[in-house]
């Protein structure tokens, strides 16, 4: 704490202190008498207004629109740490930029895993995989702090849908919660060091985030975070007191007469400590210190315009192509078909949402490179809270007359404005009625069929897939989508984007099908019944073959993968191993390569992503990956010891082009000495006839001991004595007693140690 920031608090009034703790007329620690003009949270860079509107700003309207970029589940599919900071930098130079003041607290970015393709937010979110979404999360914030203004990592913890969010108990256990949706945070707070995060409106495992001890701990103790936590917007649900004194709460995004009255009568009362409202103030005066020396700053928009263009076209996934794409500048034949081609939806609903600068519309930038193509409308798009649209069977056939005479057709298919929102979620994933009505009829007429699919998360296109000649995603790729697309397209770019999540050939195949809530209930609890086996885990547990795998993605080049090298072939505390894999570019156009390290380990998912590299190779250069083997990347969380550990056997290092097409696979020794349980007296035999550490302790006491049980475990009878207590080995069960009850102890003790 600063000694300006000690001299203010102990001017305040306690009335004052607690209205501090909530927000008043759009700011935080605005102070009058004392001179604290506070700070401007805000969720965008234009500081509001645009939330729940579509479609381009009006010319001249006289308002700031500052540019919109692709949403951060388009930015996740770049999988490049650098464009994530790029685009937070920009975003926060848009921040200063704001004439009616800068912005200089972002409520930026979301790191929530999905789940579910279903949820609303999605299109708020980087990803399934808690690696990909950490560390993309951390250079982004790195890009928003780098301007001076604030970022805020969200929304804290296991916010995985928008229905009754605020009400939903989500029941989780300590491994999930570990490994799959606390780990997100837990690389974005260490790679980002953001200065905020907000807390979510659910409970976890009973109790309301804002007073949830355990959650708070694991947050302000494990995680070692010190920054300022605010809530989601009138998150704390008359439970304030709790809130601060359980030491989570910094500041609730409410009014602050809602606060301070209840709050002020806490401290009286002794439900909560002054002090722990002065600790709370401490951080948040701190934070407001450091963001008022925030200044001004002009922006070149076209610039940013550019750069938007650049980053969708970065973004965008080429998930299917039969030699189709790229198109031929010039080509005749080509029509164009869907609504959404001539007014792109580029992004979704709730405060998240921006009406950017300058819209372009992907009809115009393709009429850049075929004059002469044709349009046909082909549906009608509705506006809505979700829309509504019917089939309009003239317009059906009219694009279908047209279709008759074309040569390709390009369909521009999606999820139009209001389908994907903060504040509820989509009923199923089918692209709207007569979407799927024009592609029936489409594919019926067994022309080339490119498929430009908008949406902010997987959209079913299982009955049409084998019929399209390519498909094309690009997400909501922000204002800059219509020119990227069209550069895509045509071969000007290169497709650089692969999947952030996995695509499933059916609703029925994701891991949260029968454990998503959708409907009201009289208890809103929702179980997290796949525990760690989110998205590709799931898919590779169950042996279900997606769609398209998590990392997906084709390019217009070649590469060819060498053979990757281990530097050990045993991995050792402190003894880190690295991996090279050589990469080169055999193609004839430039193009991006994302190598993608996963790890199995024993009794663990059949792989999990651990880091990733993009490397972006010109015609016959050839690049190198290279990961480094830590400890992080091995560790895994032990709920009967609780604690992160790294169990001792064989690993499985893999590299693949996706979760989906693994390229190689190398064996890794791991020693560690660590157990993943305490053992006991009463421990399964199956826990430790298969555990290294167990006959290293044997060897010491009784080598010939050792070697009777390795020969036991692999024996015919090994599958007959394992489930037998550990202790069974002094009392003969076994045949003559191998250790005393004196002998069981000391190994109990050694293996523990």
């Amino acid at each position: 704490m600063s000694e300006a920031t000690r001299a203010i608090i102990a001017r305040l009034t306690l009335e004052e202190k607690c209205a501090l703790c909530g927000q008043a007329d759009g700011s935080f620690g605005r102070v009058e008498r004392l001179g604290l003009a506070g700070s401007v949270p805000q969720d965008n860079s234009r500081g509001g207004g645009d939330y729940f509107t579509s479609g381009a700003p009006k010319e001249g309207d006289g308002e700031y629109h500052p540019v919109a970029f692709p949403t951060t589940a388009s930015l996740a599919m770049s999988w490049d740490r650098d464009l994530s900071c790029a685009t937070g930098s920009y975003f926060a130079q848009e921040c200063r930029a704001n004439p009616a003041g800068p912005v200089n607290w972002l409520f930026r970015p979301g790191v929530n895993i999905k789940r579910s393709p279903l949820c609303g937010r999605n299109f708020e979110y980087f990803s399934e995989d808690p690696v990909l979404a950490g560390k993309l999360a951390g250079a982004y914030i790195r890009g928003v702090q780098s301007q001076g203004v604030a970022a805020t990592l969200k929304h804290y913890l296991c916010n995985n849908q928008e229905f009754e969010r605020m009400t939903t108990d989500a029941v989780v256990s300590e491994t999930a919660l570990r490994e799959i949706y606390l780990r997100a945070f837990q690389i974005a707070l260490e790679e980002g060091a953001p200065w905020s995060v907000m807390s979510s409106y659910n409970k976890v495992n009973g109790e309301w985030v804002n007073s949830n001890p355990h959650v708070c701990e694991l947050l302000r103790r494990d995680l070692g975070y010190e920054g300022v936590v605010v809530s989601d917007f009138a998150a704390v649900h008359r439970n304030k007191a709790a809130a601060h004194a359980c030491g989570m709460m910094d500041a609730e995004l409410a009014p602050t007469e809602i606060h301070s009255g209840e709050l002020a009568e806490a401290v009286r009362s002794g439900l909560v400590r002054e002090a722990d409202i002065d600790r709370s103030l401490e951080r948040l005066l701190d934070l407001t210190e450091r963001l008022s020396r925030l200044s001004p700053a002009e922006i070149d928009l076209p610039a940013l315009h550019e750069q938007a263009r650049k980053a969708a076209e970065d973004c965008t996934a080429l998930l299917q192509n039969d030699g189709t794409l790229p198109l031929t500048p010039g080509a005749e034949g080509l029509l164009v078909l869907g609504a959404l081609a001539e007014k792109p939806v580029f992004m979704g609903g709730g405060s998240a949402h921006m009406n950017g600068w300058r819209v372009d519309s992907p009809l115009e930038a393709l009429r850049t490179f075929a004059p002469g193509l044709d349009y046909a409308e082909g549906y009608p798009v509705a506006v809505g809270f979700p829309p509504a649209e019917k089939t309009d069977e003239a317009l059906l056939q009219k694009a279908l007359e047209q279709a008759k005479a074309a040569k390709t057709l390009l369909v521009f298919a999606g999820l139009s404005f209001g389908y994907e929102s903060e504040g509820y979620d989509r009923a199923d994933l089918s692209l709207p009625e007569p979407q799927r009505a024009l592609l029936d009829a489409l594919c019926e007429l067994g022309k080339p069929l490119i498929l430009v699919l908008c949406a902010g998360s997987v959209v079913d296109v299982s009955p049409w897939a084998e019929k399209c000649a390519a498909i094309v995603y690009p997400g909501l790729g922000g204002e800059a989508v219509g020119t990227a697309l069209a550069n895509v397209l045509f071969g000007v770019s290169e497709p650089g984007g692969r999947l952030a999540e996995t695509w499933p050939v059916r609703e029925e195949d994701c891991p949260a099908y029968t454990g998503f809530a959708r409907s009201l209930t009289d208890e809103p609890r929702v179980v997290y019944g796949e525990d760690v086996f989110v998205g590709y885990r799931w898919f590779d547990r169950r042996k279900l073959t997606p769609l398209f795998p998590f990392g997906h993605g084709l390019s217009y080049t070649q590469f060819a993968f060498g053979q990757a090298v281990l530097s050990a072939p045993v991995w050792r505390e402190g003894e880190p191993v690295t991996l090279r894999v050589p990469v080169r570019n055999t193609g004839s156009r430039p193009g991006c390569a994302v190598v993608q390290l996963y790890v199995s380990r024993p009794g663990g998912p059949d792989k999990e992503l651990k880091d990733f590299a993009k490397l972006r190779l010109a015609p016959g250069e050839a690049g190198e990956a290279v990961f480094t083997l830590n400890r992080r990347a091995l560790e895994h969380f032990a709920p009967g010891r609780e604690k992160w550990i790294v169990s001792e056997g064989e690993y499985r290092i893999s590299v693949g082009r996706s979760a989906g097409d693994i390229l190689q696979t190398l064996p890794l020794r791991v020693e560690s000495g660590e157990l993943p349980f305490v053992c006991t007296e009463m421990t399964p035999l199956s826990w430790l006839l298969y555990n290294e550490k167990f006959y290293r302790v044997l060897e010491g006491l009784s080598p010939e001991a050792a070697v009777s049980l390795r020969g036991m475990a692999a024996s015919e009878f090994g599958p007959l004595v394992v489930g037998l207590p550990f202790y069974k080995l002094s009392e003969g069960f076994t045949g003559p007693a191998a250790f005393t009850p004196e002998d069981i102890r000391r190994i109990v003790e050694e293996m523990n140690r």
